[in-house]
């Protein structure tokens, strides 16, 4: 019987002490499981959280980004890239996921070599746990893989489309005589689709490398078998599939000869023709050979010994190095030695086809086939200085106010208030003032989001969200009492020439990528929250409005609220008492960044221009299809080939550093700067068709309007694109020579001048320049094509010999909408006899000593000299430079005031007189000998 009063036997005492620490040993192990499984517990949370907020900003994103496109009636554009992106993320994920996934499931079906944990405990460790995270390995790199393809194919929407939608150029590249279309919108999703499997598969290859060695697949150590045979023929078989997909690579690379730069201009060279294309032939045979080997080196592999299996091995690495010792000989050594040793010798002979053939896509690929009249200019002028003057007068309308450098003017004198502002560059444009055709120089007067008053969220977004008005001034003329423009639009409530109905100005240039105003109330309320513009003089009373557009997204409901709120980081969005039933929340307005959004295949113009159409604001953005796959068309990087002093300042958007070979301006995109409508337009189709275009209306039906939709009021607006005149100066410096043998030789070509206005004024002002001078601004001016006939609102600009020091011709294209818009009409001087360049000009005006020291003395006195753009006007048989000159007090509100005009006339010296036509007749006397 138990007796509690004897003490426990030894026995007892043991078991009693084993089970306490069978006790302790269970409540430390289970004490480490709930500690384990509260760790994974907050770690899948936290990830679940992660998923969700992820899943809750794309949802966010999509949704909002939905709701601002049906605002501008684009909805079909949204869901068309939405649906195209996806559908290629799926396939190619899913292709991705195939074979990466299954590379690894092979890769824990092999046997692999015998490891002990003294050998190896990395693999030995990964071993022990592989069986527990397999899968999980398998689903990892599935998905990571699937996810990165498919994201690159997504990107590649627009290369889908095109290859969907094609369009035949009814044109034939001369090597393969296939259509145009070809080369511009099939061949690149074909490459796009064998680089994305070509990815696939070199992932694969990694993975199987990488995995085989951690699954013990192989090894690097002596005297024991180094590989699996299940692993070679994992290998081999992926192997065979890259070099397939390497033999489609190679194919499709004849067809890349059509723009090769390895001759003296884009296309197929000597070299190319007679090495490359065989090469490639070469090539693919070869990699075919290749794959069939390796395809059976996978067979024979999964059924081999380990004697045959070492075999294998060593066949495997011979042929690794037999195909890459064949593609350098084939693929590199062989062209290189046809080009040093044939071509680069010969070039001025063997290359004349290929020169020949780049002329003419080039021509065709930038719109210079038909529309450029070449024009012999005669330097011999007997015309008297009179009747030289007269025709100065009738030919053009010579510029003293100066739009790249007046901006400070209109800040003072039309600012009004500091939540006012206008753009750094002005513009130019073209009305019917008096019933005579007047350039004149446009501002729009733009909200400024720094000066608004007290910076608070209701002011910021509620308050303060428009601009007001429209200010111009004529080119030609100043106001002799004050030197500042004569204003034609000015003031508010405004003085208006041109008239504009509807001022306020929603959607503009100044406006940022975040800066968003929330309008609108319900019909009937008599509050008006919006700030319209101050009181007129004399008046402290300020005008207010409401928003009648609908140009916004609708954010009545509290969800739309809470989505907006989420999506601009900004709660007030959901909680503010000012938002209504009617609120509309205007985002996207700026002008450009609108257009580009409605309309992604666009490459649109740097230079947005505002233009007054039957009393309404309007902002005109040029529109050009571009690409870089026309067939022996001249490759152009057009951040380069645009370049100009206003872009290198800021003042006009910068182009991509993209390479393109085909630029067509074909539509012309309109925003309403009070409702934000966006309007895309066909534009010059009847001369010079566009397939491209052609085949992105097929993607967007509907998306762009025919040319017979624009009003006679908005056509007269519409003017010849800057970037592009830009770019096709570029090319005529070049492509103005017809000859082939005379093109290779270069002789005859001219260049794009440099400003030279801009070194000048800091040598007037007493500094330096640093570097050398952007090229020259196109200049929109109305002047005559040959120097004899009417005047036309033109782009123009002079071009200059390579040296720089000559007048070589004179560029114009005809801006005007109507039956020339857009011919050109080159002046080509005879060489030696063209006149003095730009530069050399400039170089003139700096050496007249009574300029300089006019200027000298007005640079004194804490003022200093500000010289305008240096404008080129064809007048009779010589060029009439007319320069502008400004100067400027240090003080705070300081702003340029012009003090005198400066010409000069074909080699005469140069005038500095008081207005334009006292400097052109003093400048057209000293030419001919008369006063």
């Amino acid at each position: 019987m138990f007796d509690p009063s004897r003490p426990p036997t030894r026995k007892a005492q043991g078991g009693i002490a084993s089970l306490a620490a069978n006790r302790a040993r269970l409540g430390k192990v289970m004490s480490g499981r709930v500690l384990k499984r509260s760790g994974i517990g907050l770690v899948a949370a936290v990830v679940v959280l992660a998923v969700l907020a992820v899943l809750l900003l794309q949802v966010v994103t999509i949704s909002t980004n939905a709701m601002w496109f049906n605002s501008v009636h684009a909805g079909s554009v949204y869901s068309t890239v939405i649906w195209t992106r996806i559908g290629l993320f799926a396939v190619f994920a899913v292709i991705a996921a195939l074979v990466t996934g299954a590379t690894t499931v092979a890769l824990r079906r092999i046997r692999p070599l015998y490891l002990s944990p003294e050998d190896d405990t990395i693999r030995w460790t990964f071993r022990r746990y592989e069986s527990k995270l397999g899968r999980a390995i398998v689903v990892l790199v599935a998905v990571v893989a699937a996810v990165k393809l498919g994201s690159r194919a997504a990107a590649g929407w627009q290369t889908y489309q095109l290859w969907l939608n094609a369009t035949p150029f009814h044109t034939s590249d001369p090597l393969f005589h296939k259509d145009v279309s070809f080369f511009v919108e099939i061949l690149p999703f074909h490459q796009m689709v064998v680089t994305l499997l070509l990815q696939t598969v070199t992932w694969s290859l990694g993975i199987a490398i990488v995995g085989g060695y951690v699954y013990g697949s192989w090894r690097i150590r002596r005297g024991s078998q180094k590989v699996s045979s299940g692993f070679v023929a994992l290998v081999s078989a992926l192997a065979a599939a890259y070099l397939v997909l390497k033999a489609a690579n190679y194919w499709l690379s004849r067809y890349a000869l059509t723009t090769s730069s390895r001759g003296p201009v884009t296309g197929a060279s000597y070299t190319d023709r007679t090495a490359a294309l065989p090469a490639a032939y070469v090539l693919t045979v070869l990699a075919l050979l290749g794959a069939v080997a390796f395809a059976a080196n996978a067979v024979f592999a999964a059924r081999g010994g380990r004697r045959r299996m070492l075999g294998r091995v060593r066949g495997f690495a011979g042929a690794v190095v037999l195909v890459a010792v064949a593609v350098m000989l084939v693929g590199s050594s062989w062209p290189g030695l046809v080009y040093h040793f044939r071509e680069a010798p010969s070039a001025s002979k063997v290359d004349l086809g290929e020169i020949a053939h780049n002329q003419k896509a080039t021509r065709a690929a930038f719109g210079l086939d038909n529309d450029v009249k070449t024009v012999t200019y005669k330097t011999t002028n007997p015309a008297s200085s009179s009747s030289l003057a007269t025709l100065a007068a009738k030919n053009s309308q010579p510029s003293v106010t100066d739009p790249n450098q007046l901006s400070p003017t209109f800040n003072v004198e039309q600012q009004l208030q500091s939540y006012y502002n206008f753009k750094s560059t002005l513009d130019t444009g073209n009305y019917r003032i008096d019933g005579k055709s007047q350039d004149v120089v446009l501002a729009v007067r733009e909200l400024r989001t720094a000066g608004i008053p007290g910076k608070t969220w209701v002011n910021k977004h509620l308050v303060y969200t428009h601009g007001y008005g429209v200010i111009a001034a004529p080119t030609t003329k100043v106001d002799p009492k004050t030197e500042s423009p004569v204003f034609l639009n000015a003031g508010i409530p405004p003085a208006q020439d041109i008239p504009v109905s509807r001022p306020q100005v929603y959607f503009g240039q100044g406006f940022t990528r975040s800066s968003y105003a929330i309008v609108g109330q319900p019909s009937g309320s008599p509050r008006t929250l919006e700030f319209d513009h101050p009181g007129g003089s004399g008046s402290s009373a300020s005008a207010h409005t409401t928003y009648r557009g609908k140009g916004g997204v609708d954010v009545g409901s509290t969800l739309r609220r809470l989505l907006f709120a989420v999506k601009f980081h900004d709660p007030n969005i959901l909680f503010s008492s000012e938002l209504n039933s009617a609120s509309q929340l205007l985002e996207v307005r700026n002008p450009r960044t609108r257009v580009a959004k409605v309309a992604p295949w666009l490459t649109l113009d740097g230079d947005v221009y505002p233009a007054v159409v039957d009393g309404r604001i309007k902002w005109i953005v040029d529109g050009y299809t571009t690409s870089a796959n026309y067939p022996y068309a001249q490759s152009v990087n057009l951040h380069a080939a645009s370049k100009t002093t206003l872009t290198a300042n800021g003042a006009s958007v910068s182009q991509p550093g993209t390479t393109v070979n085909y630029m067509h301006n074909s539509v012309k995109a309109v925003v309403d700067a009070y409702t934000g409508r966006v309007s895309l337009y066909e534009w010059n189709q009847k001369t010079q068709r566009d397939p491209l275009l052609k085949a992105w209306e097929s993607v967007f039906p509907g998306l762009v309007k025919p040319q017979s939709d624009i009003s006679s009021a908005l056509l007269t607006q519409m003017r010849y694109p800057t970037d592009l005149f830009n770019v096709q100066r570029s090319l005529l410096a070049k492509y103005h020579v017809s000859q082939p043998s005379n093109f290779y030789s270069g002789n005859d070509f001219w260049t794009v001048p440099t400003d030279p206005t801009v070194a000048a004024t800091s040598t007037f002002n007493g500094s330096t320049s640093a570097g050398s001078s952007p090229p020259l601004p196109s200049k929109y001016a109305s002047v005559s094509a040959d120097g004899y006939g009417d005047q036309q609102y033109s782009l123009s600009t002079p071009m200059v010999t390579l040296n720089g020091h000559e007048l070589a011709a004179f560029i114009h294209v005809d801006s005007e909408p109507g039956p020339n818009y857009g011919k050109f009409t080159v002046l080509q001087f005879p060489s030696g006899a063209g006149g003095e360049s730009p530069s050399q000009v400039q170089n003139d005006i700096e050496s007249d000593t009574t300029i300089t020291e006019a200027l000298t003395l007005q640079r004194g006195g804490n003022s200093s000299v500000v010289l305008g753009s240096l404008q080129a006007i064809p007048v009779a048989d010589r060029i009439l430079y007319i320069e502008p000159v400004y100067t400027q007090s240090s003080g705070g509100a300081s702003f340029p005031v012009l003090r005198h005009v400066i010409a000069l006339y074909g080699d005469g010296d140069p005038s500095f007189e008081n207005t334009p036509t006292q400097a052109i007749k003093a400048a057209i006397e000293s030419a001919t000998g008369s006063g």
